[in-house]
């Protein structure tokens, strides 16, 4: 009898504790997807408390019962919340645990770990190297975003140093890079909101407002990023009015008028966020 006892104890012990697991996993990849949704909403404070939250969670099932999935959780949250090395060494224990992308993932989280890391200290020649890798390169859809948004911009900041022709050139080739970036993810918003940012310094307005508009309605990972978009829709709102001949204007009015009704905009040229 006693012994019927001691073994249905057991049993229930192990079954608390699978549960209990199990929980930690399961709240792990709530709190991981409900940063994604405030992230998506530009609640950037309660993202990062919610990524936190998925990480606290993720590293218990870590101590308590290592799984791919876990790692896995565990170094999506680190990457969203910048913690390169952190996120490499999950990945790895991910691979080895049976996740067939991880040794991939690592491998790229430790290159934009690194390119920040010299990006931070002003080695901007070396940083540029590792981020054209990684955009010729990496499948790890975290570290390409990182690299196409850092790289663009750290070309354009120092476009106007550059010759005319130089310039184009510098460019034409970052448009090439975008080109293909879209080539294999045309829904991603980022990518577009880059396009439109060098098309911009083309003088390309037309393409520039129509990569803008595509970035505002495929999504923008900050709030920043969408003003910036914003902005560029209202430069090229205007510098169109002058370029385009009465009839072609009249049409490309009467649809960004439509755009930015649909977005909440003041009138044609204020966003809703931009004070009056």
């Amino acid at each position: 009898m006693k012994r019927r006892f001691f073994r249905a104890a057991v049993l229930a012990l192990a079954f608390a504790l699978s549960v209990s697991c199990l929980a930690h996993l399961r709240r792990a990849k709530q709190y991981y997807a409900e940063g994604q949704d405030h992230a998506r909403a530009f609640r950037a404070d309660r993202a990062v408390a919610s990524w936190k939250k998925a990480l606290d969670e993720a590293d218990r099932e870590c101590l308590r019962k290592p799984s791919a999935q876990a790692f896995t959780v565990k170094g999506l949250a680190e990457t969203n919340l910048g913690r390169w090395r952190e996120a490499e060494a999950s990945f790895l224990k991910a691979f080895s645990l049976g996740f067939g992308p991880g040794e991939a993932w690592a491998s790229d989280a430790a290159l934009a770990g690194l390119a920040s890391s010299f990006e931070e200290l002003g080695l901007e020649a070396p940083a540029l190297r590792i981020y054209a890798q990684l955009l010729d390169k990496s499948a790890f859809k975290p570290a390409l975003m990182a690299a196409a948004e850092k790289r663009t911009n750290l070309i354009l900041a120092r476009i106007t140093d550059l010759d005319p022709g130089e310039k184009a050139r510098t460019l034409a080739g970052l448009n090439k890079t975008l080109d293909k970036l879209l080539d294999r993810d045309f829904a991603c918003g980022l990518y577009h909101y880059l396009h439109a940012q060098v098309d911009g310094h083309l003088g390309d307005l037309r393409r520039s407002y129509e990569e803008a508009v595509m970035a505002g309605e495929l999504g923008l990972p900050s709030e920043k990023i969408l003003r910036d978009n914003d902005n560029q829709l209202v430069y090229c709102y205007f510098k169109l009015k002058d370029a385009l001949l009465p009839a072609e204007w009249d049409a490309f009015a009467a649809a960004h008028a439509s755009w930015a009704k649909k977005w909440g905009w003041r009138d044609d040229r204020t966003p809703a966020w931009k004070k009056e």
